[in-house]
């Protein structure tokens, strides 16, 4: 499931009530499995965060349903969303990460991460060549096994075909009098 989706996504307890919205998901950048889901409530003055264990995902449709009640989330109290820290990275720091193709070149930048709900892992990750006037000019999908490196930057092993080429019939250049 598309990430851009999941983010902001009614949260529903074992008990139908309606609990929070998600606000970020973090996943580990070595094993691409989900880490943890940070929901949030109230308004951007008095948000209040709250962390859920991926193991009390019950499903993922229209809203995501948790095993746990209001009550049970309220001792997992977060002050804000938690840095990330060494392999684990949030998805919304991922998205705009510049990625590097085995050339060296850059490929584009991170556009969104699928996410499989299934086996609670990072599926796909779609990366993006911006025109000049921002849209997505050329859209390529790497896999997991795909990826080297997660970092500053994103490092994967494969070449990215460079679509700024121009054929030589387009560069013919007119003289002007």
């Amino acid at each position: 499931m598309n990430s851009k989706e999941i983010i902001g996504m009614k949260i529903i307890d074992k008990n139908a009530k309606d609990v929070a919205k998600i606000a970020e998901i973090s996943f580990d950048t070595k094993t691409y499995g989900i880490t943890k889901i940070i929901a949030s409530t109230g308004n951007p003055i008095s948000k209040k965060f709250y962390e859920i264990d991926p193991k009390n995902i019950l499903a993922l449709g229209d809203y995501l349903l948790i095993d746990t009640t209001v009550e049970e989330l309220s001792q997992n109290k977060l002050d804000k969303i938690p840095e990330s820290t060494g392999t684990n990275i949030k998805i919304n720091e991922s998205v705009g990460k510049t990625v590097i193709d085995a050339d060296g070149n850059v490929a584009g930048k991170i556009a969104n991460i699928d996410i499989n709900f299934d086996n609670l892992e990072v599926e796909n990750v779609t990366l993006a060549k911006s025109s000049s006037f921002g849209k997505p000019k050329d859209i390529y999908t790497l896999s997991k096994d795909d990826i080297e490196r997660f970092g500053d930057y994103v490092i994967t092993n494969k070449k990215i075909p460079n679509s700024e080429k121009v054929d030589e019939e387009s560069e013919k250049t007119v003289d002007i009098e």
